[in-house]
């Protein structure tokens, strides 16, 4: 590091005759920028004052400050509106969570489509029946039951059925009415002839 200056330059000299700017008061600009401009504050540190820098340096040192004041404002502000931002999205999720239910019913009854992701937190989070088809290869079809604040909804969804297979929601939830009642089912057997069974039913 060079050695620090004790005098300004001859270049410096002449500036400040043309301005009427005494060391004195180049000692108190450089002095008030050091808490607001990180270069001065360093150059400071290594012992260094203005009398080190070139003179298109020097020659921003009255006005220094005012900017480097304008542009922490700035910062701030940025920075408090970044903050306002995250917490609204924070409050809206947090809403969103706790009113999931109520919001879900809100766009079904608009006729709005629900996202894959909120059918898939709908089946996986209010499932009360579920109904599995037959295996095909990478998938099957899954009917679900769901209730959502005592009103229930069908919906129909792709399981997969290997790892790299993900499951599917495309079929838009179809609400339904629990329907309860006796039913006689005839069952129709194949036995073989003159076998037990045959017997037991002569």
């Amino acid at each position: 590091m060079n050695k620090p200056r004790k005098t300004p330059t001859a270049e410096q000299k002449e500036w400040m005759k043309s301005t009427g700017y005494t060391e004195s008061q180049i000692d108190s600009f450089w002095n008030e920028n050091i808490d607001t401009n990180p270069i001065i504050k360093n150059l400071s540190s290594n012992g260094m004052t203005w009398r080190d820098m070139n003179l298109s340096c020097v020659k921003q040192l009255p006005t220094q400050k005012e900017r480097d004041k304008k542009i922490l404002e700035e910062k701030a502000q940025k920075d408090e509106a970044e903050r306002l931002e995250q917490e609204k999205k924070r409050q809206e999720r947090e809403y969103y969570r706790e009113h999931f239910r109520e919001i879900m019913l809100a766009k079904i009854d608009a006729k709005e489509n629900l996202t894959e992701k909120e059918l898939s937190e709908v089946v996986f989070g209010y499932e009360v029946d579920t109904e599995y088809g037959d295996n095909r290869r990478w998938t099957r079809t899954v009917t679900t039951i769901v209730e959502l604040l005592g009103r229930f909804f069908s919906i129909d969804w792709e399981e997969g059925l290997t790892e790299s297979q993900e499951n599917e929601f495309y079929n838009q939830p179809v609400e339904v009415k629990k329907n309860t009642y006796e039913k006689t089912i005839v069952v129709t057997e194949w036995v073989a002839i003159g076998g037990a069974n045959e017997q037991e039913n002569a």
